[in-house]
């Protein structure tokens, strides 16, 4: 996610207090629950890489690579991954690199998500998997946010149609699971499948070929 590193201080403030903490928590967990096997890592887009440094925390064991656009991103990410600069849309990694791909809301702010994903398909090893969590535009939470001509999401999403999304990574791998979650409002986070009120779009999708 390319950002300005005012913008990333404050992003990453905002997980340090109430109801950012919250979010992250639950994000982190929906994002451990799909890693099963997975060791070596990729995170595109991954800005300041707070839920990849902490899941290297939790999982010595797992060898995780940032990649972002931003350099000023990397300079505030853990020194625990290993920080890339590039692009998602034409990465420097051999075929069949890493076990698992992670867009943690970055897939929606790449300029062209489909050279992203094929991408990810050519570094992804056979029967690895592609983890992706994209902002809800139905949600009122998007809503009150992209309200705002000032907020980072106004200012900088690329794609409002999370389906094409979703129907594009189909075509590339087979979906393994997919769904809403997360709900924020007036300051409370819940769980919830609500297309209205979950904050997140997850797919999780398999490379089979």
């Amino acid at each position: 996610m390319k950002m300005k590193n005012s913008q990333a201080k404050n992003y990453l403030k905002f997980y340090e207090k109430s109801p950012g903490r919250e979010i992250f928590r639950k994000e982190l967990k929906i994002i451990e629950s799909r890693l099963g096997d997975c060791k070596h890592l990729l995170s595109v887009g991954c800005g300041p890489a707070v839920f990849e440094g902490k899941l290297k925390a939790l999982h010595d064991e797992m060898e995780i690579v940032g990649l972002d656009a931003s350099r000023e991103m990397l300079e505030l990410a853990p020194e625990s991954i290993d920080r890339v600069y590039g692009d998602g849309q034409s990465m420097n990694f051999n075929d069949e690199t890493f076990d698992c791909i992670l867009y943690l809301t970055s897939l929606e702010f790449i300029d062209d998500y489909k050279k992203a994903i094929k991408e990810s398909k050519r570094v992804i090893k056979r029967n690895g998997k592609i983890l992706v969590m994209m902002l809800n535009p139905a949600s009122d939470y998007f809503a009150e946010k992209y309200s705002n001509k000032d907020s980072y999401i106004r200012k900088n999403i690329k794609h409002k149609d999370v389906k094409a999304i979703r129907d594009y990574i189909a075509s590339c791998f087979s979906i393994k699971s997919e769904g809403y979650y997360l709900g924020i409002k007036d300051g409370k986070v819940y769980d919830t499948s609500d297309p209205k009120e979950a904050s997140l779009y997850v797919v999780e999708a398999i490379k089979n070929e």
